[in-house]
C-alpha cells in the first residue's frame, strides 16, 4: 500500500470523504477511516493491522489534518476536454445564485459543483475573441468530473471565492436584507402597546421569513417585471451589472423588493 505524501497527491472526491469524517467514533477509529480513505481501500482491509502499525501509518498522513495549499490552476484537462477558470468579475446571476446555494449547504461538500461552476470549456467567435462555455448545463450533473482533480489544483479557488463574495456582499449589502439573528425569539405581547400593534409586528416577522425563503425568485420576478418568460435573459446578465442597475434603482427609490 503506497501512503500519499501530501495532498498533491489526494484527489477531491478523497478530500471531501476526509473532512465528512466522524470523529465521534474514537481516535483510533478515525485513523482507520482516514487511511483507509488517502489509502481508496476499505477499511476492512486494514483490520489485519495492529495498533502501533496504525499509529505509525497514521503519523505519516497528518499532514491531511491540516488545510490544503490555497493554489488553483487557470486550466484543467478532463477527459480530453480542457477546462478554463472563469473570474470571478464576469459571473452571471444565476451563477452567483447557483454559489449561494452551495456556500450555504456546506461548500467543503459541494466543492466539485462550485469547480463545475467556476471550469468551463471556451471557445473562439470569428473574431477570435475567447467565449465561455454557456451555462445551460447543472453543477449537479457535471459535478463528478471534478471529484477526480487533485485538490491542489482548485482548492484555492474556494478560498479566493470567498473573500470575493464578503467584499461583494460589502459593496452592496443596501440591496440585502439586515440579520434576522432574532427570528427564532418568541415576541411577548405585553412589549407592546395594543393587540394590533403586536399582530402587526407578527405579520411583519412572518413577512421577512418569506421574502427570505423566496429571496432570489422575488429578485428575478421583480427584474423580469412580472414576466417569468424573461428569467432566463435576466439570469444570464453579468452579476456586476445587475447590481449596479438594482443599486440605482434602490438609490432612486424605484427598487421596493430587495433580495432577502
Amino acid at each position: 500500500m503506497k501512503i500519499p505524501k501530501g495532498w498533491h497527491n489526494v484527489k477531491l472526491y478523497q478530500f471531501k470523504e476526509l473532512r465528512s469524517l466522524d470523529k465521534s467514533q474514537g481516535y483510533f477509529t478515525f485513523q482507520v477511516d482516514t487511511l483507509s480513505v488517502l489509502l481508496d481501500i476499505d477499511s476492512e482491509d486494514l483490520e489485519d493491522k495492529d495498533i502501533d502499525e496504525i499509529n505509525e501509518m497514521f503519523n505519516g498522513v497528518k499532514w491531511a489534518l491540516q488545510e490544503p495549499r490555497k493554489t488553483y490552476k487557470q486550466e484543467l484537462k478532463i477527459d480530453e476536454s480542457v477546462y478554463v477558470f472563469k473570474d470571478f468579475k464576469k459571473l452571471s446571476l444565476y451563477e452567483f445564485i447557483d454559489l449561494e446555494y452551495f456556500l450555504s449547504n456546506d461548500y467543503i461538500t459541494h466543492i466539485s459543483h462550485i469547480a463545475s461552476v467556476f471550469y468551463r470549456r471556451i471557445d473562439k467567435d470569428k473574431w477570435n475573441n475567447v467565449e465561455f462555455e454557456p451555462y445551460l448545463f447543472s453543477p449537479f450533473e457535471r459535478f463528478e468530473l471534478f471529484d477526480e482533480v487533485k485538490v491542489t489544483d482548485v482548492y484555492g479557488m474556494l478560498t479566493d471565492y470567498l473573500k470575493y463574495r464578503e467584499n461583494f456582499m460589502q459593496k452592496y449589502e443596501n440591496l440585502f436584507n439586515e440579520s434576522d439573528d432574532d427570528d427564532d425569539d418568541t415576541d411577548d405581547l405585553k412589549d407592546f402597546d395594543s393587540v394590533d400593534e403586536y399582530k402587526a409586528n407578527k405579520e411583519a416577522v412572518e413577512q421577512g421569513k418569506k421574502a427570505k425563503k423566496w429571496g432570489w425568485e422575488q429578485l428575478l420576478y421583480d427584474l423580469c417585471e412580472g414576466d417569468i418568460t424573461k428569467t432566463d435573459e435576466v439570469g444570464e446578465l453579468p452579476l456586476i451589472f445587475v447590481f449596479n442597475m438594482l443599486s440605482m434603482r434602490k438609490e432612486m427609490g424605484y427598487l421596493e423588493t430587495p433580495k432577502g
